[in-house]
């Protein structure tokens, strides 16, 4: 018979804390959704209850709710049923580094354009062409290597979901 897991140990709150507020910065995730899905990413745990949930963020089942629906919306958390069919556990996606991949490249295409309208409204203009055109040369670079990688583990998942059937 597998243990159940406790709840309170599902992950260090150090780490938690420091998740939560990159996510909250950097993917623009509300307060309650970064500390959720930060708890989710981190738990030793496969998935988490509504109630562990709930009692791990001290917030009210509403607002809980609103957030694990807005997260399985965004495509960041999915849910399982298991031996009770009516109790969901709740889960990161698989593809995690795939979903903060495609933010940076969103945020890379947003400072190649802007980038590319400054050096346009600028060409008649006297300004370093060669220290924009180094940091161009980088964000195109960027970008490149985020596709690569996004295409690695797109051909990676393919794979591992291939294997795991």
């Amino acid at each position: 018979m597998k243990p159940k897991h406790n709840p309170a140990q599902t992950c260090s709150h150090v780490p938690d804390k420091e998740l939560s507020l990159h996510l909250e910065k950097e993917q623009h995730l509300p307060p309650l959704a970064a500390k959720i899905y930060s708890l989710l990413i981190l738990s030793n745990a496969e998935a988490l209850t509504f109630e562990e949930i709930k009692d791990l963020t001290g917030a009210s089942k509403s607002s809980v709710s609103n957030q694990l629906n807005f997260l399985i919306e965004e495509g960041r958390v999915d849910f399982i049923f298991k031996d009770d069919k009516r109790k969901r556990y709740f889960k990161t996606k698989r593809d995690y580094f795939k979903k903060t991949l495609e933010l940076h490249l969103k945020e890379t295409d947003k400072e190649i354009n802007i980038l590319s309208k400054i050096i346009q409204h600028k060409a008649d203009q006297d300004f370093n062409k060669k220290l924009v055109s180094i940091f161009k040369t980088h964000l195109e670079n960027q970008k490149k290597n985020i596709l690569e990688t996004l295409n690695t583990l797109k051909e990676t998942s393919h794979n591992i979901d291939t294997y795991e059937k």
